[in-house]
């Protein structure tokens, strides 16, 4: 049986490329298909079949499918040149497309434009993503597909634990309210993650119901993340846990409502179906496409935000939570077919071990 490798940066850090690989993963395996994982970021404790990516590695001619974003574009660059050389198959996933200042250097923009032209196929998870690819590279690929990177929680994320640092006042509120940044950064001088958008938010609402849990994987910049802490310090209700070292979902799913204020991000969000699949109220601003079922904001909008909030605390206070929805569940079959298609796999045999 044919064999293939994941590429990307499995977690830690925990942000949405590194679950996705490891949903991935484990999703595969449990299909009985021959697949490793190579992890350009840390070693995920408990889960088995990843190893820490090693230039030896590169040797093989196994197929690789390879997840990145506009901020990896050097490993693009290198790892296309010595697949090329050596005839490796890949496939890339281009989780963001987002402007870099590094594009506009022609050369750059012509060497990128070929390693991912030379790709077997290229899936952007959304509709911005392609067209941000397009429009950043010019890229034109026969097999380019905008295929969703919201796979199902696995059951690595689910056996984690909730971080000790979450504190008890958050546990014992009838308004557990969950949001999180993968690694806090700006988007022109502004916080990607919105949640300075949400802290505003919460000002406009006196409910003491509500406690919020702001969950913090990483940061990238220091000055946001000083402007999150000193926000946070105005609300007692308020509480960083900025040692996030597991996967979000066990905090998900004792959370009420999870809330994905971004102000722009690759796709639909992992954080978002997430919530919806484990039955929470699910908020989200509307500076990307979102599954049905999710109640969105105008971006950037704290009133807004704070209205839909206050409409969804008043549904937990009656009693009321969604039903557990899976707004992607096709996923995986689709990225299996186009495996087989493509000759990455040829057969799928009884469930594996994950």
């Amino acid at each position: 049986m044919k064999s293939m490798r994941i590429l990307g940066p499995f977690p830690p850090p925990f942000g949405g490329v590194a679950i996705h690989c490891v949903r991935l993963l484990e999703a595969l395996r449990t299909r009985g298909i021959n697949v490793q994982g190579l992890s350009l970021g840390g070693l995920p404790v408990g889960l088995p079949n990843v190893s820490l990516f090693r230039p030896w590695h590169l040797l093989s001619r196994t197929p690789v499918h390879y997840h990145t974003d506009e901020g990896n574009f050097r490993w693009m660059l290198l790892l296309s040149r010595i697949w090329r050389i050596l005839g490796t198959k890949y496939i890339v996933t281009a989780h963001s497309f987002r402007h870099r200042s590094e594009f506009e250097n022609p050369s750059v923009l012509k060497n990128l434009r070929k390693a991912y032209e030379r790709a077997e196929a290229i899936i952007a998870i959304s509709d911005e993503a392609a067209r941000d690819l397009q429009n950043e590279l010019g890229v034109v690929h026969k097999r380019l597909k905008v295929i969703p990177s919201n796979l199902p929680l696995s059951r690595w994320e689910s056996s984690g634990a909730i971080p000790t640092s979450v504190p008890e006042q958050w546990h014992a509120s009838s308004a557990r309210i969950l949001a999180n940044a993968g690694a806090v950064s700006s988007l022109a001088g502004k916080d990607l993650y919105g949640i300075d958008v949400l802290l505003e938010a919460l000002k406009q609402i006196a409910d003491p119901r509500i406690q919020l849990c702001i969950a913090i994987g990483g940061v990238r910049d220091q000055s946001q993340f000083e402007r999150i802490v000193e926000a946070a310090k105005l609300d007692a209700r308020v509480h960083l846990v900025n040692d996030l070292n597991g996967p979000l979902a066990p905090l998900v799913r004792e959370s009420h409502i999870v809330v994905r204020p971004t102000r722009t991000e690759g796709g639909p969000s992992l954080t978002v179906t997430e919530a919806m699949e484990l039955g929470r109220w699910t908020i989200a601003s509307d500076a990307v496409t979102r599954p049905a079922g999710c109640r969105t904001f105008r971006s950037e909008d704290a009133a807004d935000l704070a209205r839909v909030i206050i409409g969804c605390v008043n549904e937990v206070a009656m009693g009321n939570m969604p039903a557990p929805t899976q707004p992607y569940s096709q996923v995986l079959t689709q990225l299996i077919n186009l495996y087989q298609r493509l000759g990455f796999v040829s057969t799928i045999d009884t469930p594996a071990d994950v």
